[in-house]
């Protein structure tokens, strides 16, 4: 039986719409919103000493249903996030104090600016009281050790988001919820409630999951109700009409299960924001929505209740509203991913589980939507491999050419086996998706944060290897190389050299783990999250949350930054003091300290910049990179994280690149370096070449990167690629671009993405901001508004080699 609101006359669906509302919203100016904080303070003052999950699900009950909520003119998806569109809500059970010190210079930065009010300001310093000593993050900085706070002094850890914030980094089970409704989410956790002993202590969970699944129903309803209100002022009969349509939507779903398209798309938006309201993680992402969406976009085609055309824009309004969302962080943060990132990855594409391939008319749709929208969120995925249509990468390259940064792309014969190197079965693997930037787990079956625990920087690690432990910057030595205090030290051959490497890269290493279990261990008390919990496999039949080891796996890896720089200075130092016996140790390392001023400075910094560099096909440096990878897995096998034995499948820790844009902050830590690399210049990106070394063309790169040990990076791996707009010109240009893609996947990458957006754009954007507020580029692991990020992050996105021909 059809849900009447699938049958409303939507005639005036219209790119004029569509237009209207991504107008309204580039228009929005983002704001700090005060409101979260106020009503989750007033909460925890009600609820003083009960369990922190029941505590957790009776704010989120207060929340949705005290905040303010309206439905914006002409859109079909509902729901808001804070008090304005584009507004950041303000989360004090994370971290606080940093709100407070930053308040009057929110609206100052170089980027990620926020407007904020003084009446909002005068809201947050009054609770300052209530927060100090008591957030995730104060917990933190009291269990935080003495070696780890000189590790963080000598910037060589970063703790993040994971000290100052929820986890997110979930994918939920849409399936299941587009099958049962939040109502069967209730019923089954009912009936696990009534099949426990009076004490278990599983009880306080299932009582929370309740809660807030109630709550999340009853905040639909607020929707159903204002819908109604709004429809019967409104002047116009045809959006009466819709709001109408909205109110008998919103009073039957998310509780029930969706009966349409329409419906799903609500269904799916109302459990990322509700998320995203529980706890301030990012990552929440979409997982295979071709795949769990498909049914009921078939079905209303069939039906004749929804034309191709109708479902593109319900699609397109869909992935508008997403960007109607927003998140503040600290800018010593901030600086680490900058853009105003959300990270809600959604997938398209690739190998169903049963080897067969999943690509559909969806799939295509999802991209025809995108290119409509062309805003950061969502951060769009593409799988793909050789049993795919070549017509998708074909779309796929279409959109790419457009030069807004999307889709990124992933490999399936790459992706799949490095997902089994750490145990996953192959029909597990297969069902893989994006969560984030590009992590990679399995829909509705993995726990929180697959990556980006804490930062390791690579570039710093070395600079202290070449100083005998010792930080230049800030003088401070927590290991030495040959077991003496001070700096001075020297290698007698390359051997020697990248043992020290090893050593101090387990040190380090060491540190991150324990900087991990100590944010997760406060993270499962202040981040019990019953209504994401809820939406992840498992959970609900162990009655415990995601951070109690509720889900099915658990994998987490550190974001580690500058693996590329790593080995481009030891092939630097390898070639002109080992090989070529040109320059002695000490004195290449005095004209580090230099940086590489004065005329004999400048000498061996020709000859460091001559020396091979990885992204050029050069067996002799990409050894050397791949060696400074593996290095690196080699460490994890010993390593596990806070809920290994407790449940979950796994527990233990893989390799990532995805560093966001810390690449720039991390790199202004860091010294000279032997690559030729001046002092506080950004580090690589992600796997990325360094910028400029890249000389022999795309093809040169995706060799060099497919010597990497990618079939065991399962956190994931990326590549960024900038391309000038002509090399894509004409169809004959693009299917030479899908045989690089097609050749790629062969050679073995893991994942890629492309700026393909000219030089000269980008520099008249930096200079001329106004002209250009709609302009969006990749970043890394996403895409922003190149207006947004901060200028050090603009600089390092021109710099980057520009491809200008296959």
């Amino acid at each position: 039986m059809l849900n009447e609101a699938t049958v409303v006359d939507r005639t005036r669906f219209s790119p004029d719409r569509l237009d209207r509302v991504r107008r309204r919203l580039l228009s929005a100016v983002p704001e700090i919103c005060a409101e979260r904080a106020v009503l989750i303070t007033e909460s925890y003052r009600q609820t003083e000493g009960l369990p922190m999950v029941l505590r957790r699900a009776l704010a989120l009950q207060k929340v949705l249903g005290e905040m303010a909520i309206e439905i914006e003119p002409e859109q079909w998806i509902v729901g808001n996030q804070a008090s304005r569109l584009r507004a950041a809500p303000i989360f004090p059970e994370y971290s606080f104090e940093w709100v407070i010190e930053e308040l009057d210079s929110f609206s100052s930065r170089p980027g990620d600016v926020f407007a904020i009010r003084s009446e909002t300001k005068s809201s947050l310093r009054g609770l300052r009281v209530a927060w100090r000593g008591r957030t995730h993050q104060d917990q933190v900085q009291r269990s935080m050790t003495e070696a780890n706070r000189q590790a963080e002094a000598q910037n060589v850890i970063h703790r993040g988001g994971i000290s100052m914030s929820g986890d997110g980094h979930i994918i939920p089970n849409h399936e299941k919820i587009l099958t049962v409704g939040y109502g069967g989410l209730m019923a089954e956790g009912r009936r696990r409630l009534a099949e426990l002993e009076p004490g278990d202590p599983r009880r306080d969970f299932y009582l929370a999951s309740l809660i807030a699944l109630q709550a999340a129903i009853d905040f639909a309803g607020r929707y159903a109700a204002l819908a109604e209100s709004l429809a019967a002022s409104e002047a116009d009969p045809a959006r009466a009409a819709e709001l109408r349509a909205i109110a008998r939507m919103c009073a039957r779903v998310p509780a029930e299960p969706p009966r349409s398209f329409h419906e799903a798309l609500q269904v799916v938006y109302f459990t990322h924001l509700i998320m995203m309201i529980e706890s301030n993680g990012h990552s929440f992402s979409f997982g295979r929505f071709d795949q769990y969406m498909r049914p009921l976009y078939e079905h209303d085609l069939a039906a004749g209740v929804l034309s191709r055309d109708q479902a593109r824009e319900l699609l397109a309004l869909f992935f508008l509203k997403l960007n109607t969302l927003n998140k503040v962080r600290p800018w010593d943060h901030t600086e680490f991913g900058v853009g105003y990132p959300l990270y809600s990855n959604l997938m398209v594409g690739g190998m169903r589980p049963d080897g067969s391939d999943g690509t559909n008319d969806l799939s295509y749709l999802c991209i025809e939507a995108v290119d409509r929208v062309r805003m950061p969120e969502p951060n769009f995925s593409v799988r793909y491999g050789r049993g795919s249509p070549r017509r998708l990468l074909e779309e796929s390259a279409r959109l790419i050419r457009k030069g807004f940064g999307m889709p990124s792309l992933f490999v399936d014969e790459t992706v799949i086996p490095a997902l089994c190197s750490i145990g996953l079965p192959e029909g597990i693997a297969r069902d893989y998706a994006s969560i984030g930037c590009v992590e990679v787990g399995i829909p509705g079956k993995w726990t929180h944060r697959a990556t980006g625990m804490t930062y390791i920087n690579f570039g710093k690690i070395l600079e202290l290897v070449l100083h005998n432990g010792v930080d230049p910057k800030s003088g401070i030595q927590l290991v030495s190389v040959n077991g003496r205090p001070g700096r001075d030290v020297d290698f007698g051959s390359y051997a020697a050299l990248f043992a020290a490497w090893k050593r101090l890269l387990k040190f380090y290493t060491d540190l991150a783990v324990e900087s991990d279990h100590i944010c997760d261990r406060s993270l499962k008390e202040h981040d019990k999250d019953p209504f994401a919990s809820s939406m992840v496999d498992r959970c609900l039949e162990m009655g415990a949350t995601l951070k109690e080891g509720g889900a099915v796996y658990d994998f987490v890896s550190h974001s580690t930054v500058g693996p590329t720089t790593v080995g481009d200075s030891l092939a630097g130092i390898r070639k002109l003091v080992f090989d070529d016996r040109l320059v002695s140790f000490r004195e290449l390392r005095q004209a580090l300290d230099q940086n590489w001023q004065g005329r004999e400075g400048q000498r061996l910094r020709r000859m460091a910049r001559a020396a091979p560099k990885f992204g050029n096909d050069d067996d002799y440096v990409d050894t050397i990179v791949a060696s400074v990878y593996e290095s690196y897995l080699d460490l994890l096998p010993a390593y596990r994280n806070e809920r290994y034995g407790r449940g979950p499948i796994g527990g233990g820790y893989t390799m990532s690149t995805s560093n966001i844009s810390s690449n720039v902050p991390y790199g202004m830590d860091v010294g000279a370096t032997p690559d030729g690399r001046l002092a506080g210049e950004p580090l690589n990106e992600g796997a990325s070449a360094c910028r400029g070394a890249d000389r022999s063309g795309p093809t040169a790169v995706a060799k060099s990167v497919s010597k990497l040990p990618n079939q065991r990076m399962a956190g994931g791996q990326l590549l960024n690629m900038k391309w000038s707009p002509g090399i894509l010109a004409g169809e004959e240009n693009l299917a030479k671009f899908v045989a690089f893609l097609e050749a790629y996947s062969r050679l073995g990458g893991f994942h890629v993405q492309f700026n393909i957006i000219d030089r000269a754009t980008l520099l008249d954007a930096k200079a001329h901001p106004e002209n250009h507020t709609d302009l969006m580029v990749r970043v890394a692991g996403y895409c922003a508004l190149f207006t947004s990020l901060m200028p050090e992050v603009q600089d390092d996105i021109l710099a980057r080699t520009e491809h200008a021909g296959l």
